[in-house]
């Protein structure tokens, strides 16, 4: 039951791409539409094959379970996204300050909103967290 839905959401997301596609052709939207059309298209297609090699072998739904339901994996992907975070909140701290410096204000002040917008994520997430945890 769970692999038909994603395969369906991935049949939606080729079709969406290719009314997007077709549209941005047509000039009805914008190149940029045009682009998101395609890339949905080629993105859905991947993981419709992916999802279809999952359903018809076996020794690939094997690895791929094994390798999803692995402690391991999971500790690494949670200390991939941690790292991701605090980078994210360094890098946009010190842009915020080059580029007042540079004298690019409002990109100065988005990158100062990306940090506060960050922190106040991690905040909520932590209170939330505790209570559960």
């Amino acid at each position: 039951m769970k692999n038909s839905k994603r395969m369906i959401a991935c049949i939606m997301e080729i079709a969406i791409g290719v009314t997007l596609t077709v549209c941005g052709a047509l000039g009805m939207v914008d190149s940029y539409w045009s682009g998101m059309g395609t890339a949905l298209v080629v993105v859905g297609g991947l993981l419709l094959l992916r999802h279809i090699r999952y359903r018809t072998d076996k020794s690939y739904k094997e690895s791929v379970d094994v390798e999803t339901g692995d402690e391991r994996n999971k500790f690494l992907a949670m200390k991939a996204w941690s790292w991701a975070g605090y980078l994210f909140v360094m890098i946009c701290a010190i842009a915020s300050i080059v580029l007042r410096i540079l004298g690019q204000d409002m990109y100065s002040v988005i990158a100062g909103y990306c940090v506060c917008l960050i922190i106040l994520l991690y905040w909520a997430s932590y209170m939330i967290l505790r209570r559960k945890y």
